[in-house]
């Protein structure tokens, strides 16, 4: 007979059921390695490291990713932040997409009335409702429930109740403010200094027009006479620029505009003592982000904190300081991502990208593969020149426009003449980017033809449209709609690996001129550096 105990099952089962749950940790263990060690390998392609491994010389001279320049299509040259005017187009709040003009953001001081941060943490905080009761209207004895509105941060859980900040009857704002004790002096000094500036402007103009009479109407617009009869008029005081000025809310009220007397430090008066006698409690005590947020105030403790009205951010456009051009313009609108003008070097000039690479030995040549990819919706040839050839064209092509200038044939216009408003301030520095190279790099002979950029041929496995080109399969590796493998070598002479050279292509401008209808190509030559190591 087979006799059965349950017993040794029990165990049995234990076992298997904690081996099975081993390998299981193992198993998760094992793939929580691969994928920690996959994450060290690959980083993100918008990452700082890997956007700067190529580096595109700007018409300034400073080496910048593709994903920071723009490309005027009037001048041909690459802009970067150095190079571009930057104007305010409009003003928002980023919590509640209120735009404004700029004349009413300076009123309010670059702040939005609506919305607020908190104090405690500088995020964003939100309108709470609660209800309480109150005695009703028609029976003083009876209580009914009435909604009630505080501020309430859901990050750190301050809320305006815990500085005794009363409710608000509306959601929509009237939050109690505190008022400023030196707000009157401010202005004063404003309207003083304000004055000032105007009689300094009377003289600057009568020394500049010494015989010369002018109107009554080019003197009220020049010297601001049209303010001055209009306060005279309503009654208000006319500025006193002998020493102080009459306040703008207390008329006949003298204002001090003297700078304040100094204090010895002997008559100050020495520190508290119940900071040496009482337990410090620093939970209690504000920190300098915390008194720098309200400099009008300066709390030095949590109980006099107020919620302050949140910045306002602006959408700017971006202008070429040489001739003029927008290069970004966003929408009106705050709500939209879109751009009225975008011209983002990522959309006209060919990227490069390292797209494999062989072990690198010192003073032998190592082979690696570029992907070159062309942006535009027409076709391209590429051509690659080294740095000195580069140098020699720039001088060649500076020379021949000089002396088309000297013969009268081209007229040079200065850049004050396009708009004496806006005066350009680039900077002309010695060039110091083709001396970064560290390595000797092999280019290839000839041309290589770029295919138009073609959504469509994304999903096409059919053979790429060349027009009559015929590719060098030592140069060219791989093709694919619009993207190109181009294969180059490299001769490396010190540990950290960077290799310059300029690319030249041929660009389309689709965009039709006022006083022509054709499409207009340009030669467009621009310097890269890449590097391909860096030193451990």
């Amino acid at each position: 007979m087979y006799s059965f105990n349950s017993t040794k099952l029990k165990n049995r089962v234990n076992m298997i059921q904690s081996s099975m749950n081993l390998q299981f940790i193992l198993h998760v263990i094992m793939h929580i390695y691969l994928y920690v060690y996959t994450l060290q390998r690959i980083m993100s392609p918008f990452d700082s490291e890997v956007l700067e491994r190529v580096l595109y010389r700007c018409s300034c001279g400073t080496r910048k990713p593709i994903s920071s320049l723009y490309f005027c299509r009037h001048c041909l040259d690459l802009r970067c932040g150095f190079c571009v005017s930057h104007e305010v187009d409009s003003h928002y709040c980023p919590n509640c997409m209120e735009n404004m003009p700029s004349a009413e953001a300076r009123l309010k001081k670059n702040r939005c009335a609506n919305c607020f941060d908190c104090p405690h943490c500088s995020h964003t905080m939100n309108t709470r409702a609660s209800s309480v009761a109150v005695p009703s209207q028609e029976d003083p004895t009876r209580m009914t429930a009435k909604k009630v509105y505080y501020l309430a941060c859901a990050f750190c859980r301050w809320t305006s109740r815990d500085i005794g900040l009363p409710d608000q009857g509306v959601a929509s704002g009237g939050w109690p403010e505190q008022a400023n004790p030196y707000s009157e002096r401010v202005n004063a000094l404003q309207d003083y200094y304000r004055g000032i500036a105007q009689k300094e402007k009377m003289e600057k103009e009568s020394r500049r027009f010494p015989g010369r009479k002018l109107s009554y109407l080019q003197l009220s617009d020049k010297f601001g006479l049209s303010s001055a009869v209009s306060r005279k008029r309503s009654g208000l005081s006319s500025l006193n620029l002998g020493g102080g000025i009459q306040g703008r809310e207390d008329i006949g009220r003298y204002v001090e505009v003297t700078p304040a007397e100094p204090v010895s430090l002997n008559e100050i008066s020495d520190l508290p003592t119940e900071l040496l006698t009482e337990e410090l409690k620093l939970f209690n005590v504000t920190t300098l982000e915390q008194r720098f947020a309200q400099l009008e105030f300066q709390p030095e403790t949590f109980i006099n904190i107020y919620p302050t009205h949140k910045h306002l951010m602006i959408k700017r456009s971006q202008r070429c300081r040489k001739c003029e051009h927008n290069l970004s313009k966003p929408e009106y609108n705050p709500t939209s991502i879109k751009f009225k003008i975008q011209l983002a070097a990522y959309y006209h000039v060919p990227e490069l990208i390292i797209y494999s690479l062989d072990t690198l030995v010192k003073d032998k040549v190592s082979q690696f593969v570029i992907k070159v990819v062309n942006p535009t919706n027409s076709g391209s040839v590429l051509e690659f020149i080294e740095l000195s050839r580069y140098k020699e064209l720039v001088e060649e092509e500076a020379r021949i426009r000089q002396e088309k200038i000297d013969k009268g044939e081209i007229e040079e216009k200065p850049a004050s003449a396009i708009n004496p408003l806006r005066q350009p301030s680039l900077v002309e520095a010695s060039d110091q980017n083709m001396d970064i190279a560290t390595a000797e790099v092999m280019l290839p002979k000839g041309q290589i033809y770029l295919p138009p950029r073609d959504d469509a041929a994304e999903f096409d496995d059919g053979a790429v449209d060349l027009a009559g080109h015929v590719d060098n399969r030592e140069v060219v590796v791989w093709r694919k709609s619009n993207k190109v493998g181009i294969q180059l070598g490299v001769k490396p002479s010190m540990e950290k690996v960077v290799v310059g050279f300029a690319i030249q292509y041929q660009y389309t401008n689709t965009v039709f001129a006022l006083d022509s209808k054709e499409i207009h190509t340009a030669t467009v030559r621009i310097p890269v550096f890449l590097t391909l190591s860096q030193p451990e």
